[in-house]
């Protein structure tokens, strides 16, 4: 574990098998047209492909898989938050969309959570709702946060 004086300004540190994370990075290296390698800074590795039909996942998918990923960790917060002792198996979908408008970028997220086990309709209600704004992900995306693009090495 690296001591937290040593540890950049806002980077996480897990405790007690949760994480409070400050910060997310990532680096993207791409030999080719076709493939870019992402790799985070705990060695874990994704292909990140610019055709549909090649094995991996495209940035698009990749934005979507954030969200998704998200909003099932935040559903089991707002679950913990709301005193439900089990909340058994979900599933998250998200749908991204790209707008009709310049410049390219994705518009709409269209995301459904689908609980595995019998809860109440008012329940499930609440826990999306919490979930909504207990994610990172989709108040990044709400907000439209600032974005640098240009910094070298």
């Amino acid at each position: 574990m690296i001591p937290k004086e040593a540890r950049p300004a806002g980077a996480a540190r897990a405790t007690g098998g949760s994480m409070a994370v400050r910060s997310a990075k990532v680096q993207a290296s791409s030999d080719s047209a076709a493939l870019c390698k992402v790799v985070n800074d705990r060695a874990q590795s994704i292909d990140a492909v610019f055709s549909p039909s090649a094995p991996g996942f495209t940035p698009l998918e990749l934005q979507a898989a954030a969200l998704a990923a998200c909003i099932a960790a935040s559903v089991r917060i707002a679950a913990r938050n709301k005193g439900l002792d089990r909340l058994g198996s979900l599933d998250v979908e998200v749908e991204a969309i790209k707008a009709e408008d310049q410049p390219s970028r994705l518009g709409t997220f269209v995301a459904s959570v689908r609980f595995r086990d019998e809860i109440d309709e008012a329940v499930k209600r609440d826990l999306v709702e919490a979930a909504e704004h207990i994610c990172t992900i989709s108040n990044t995306l709400r907000a439209g946060d600032t974005i640098i693009v240009g910094k070298h090495d």
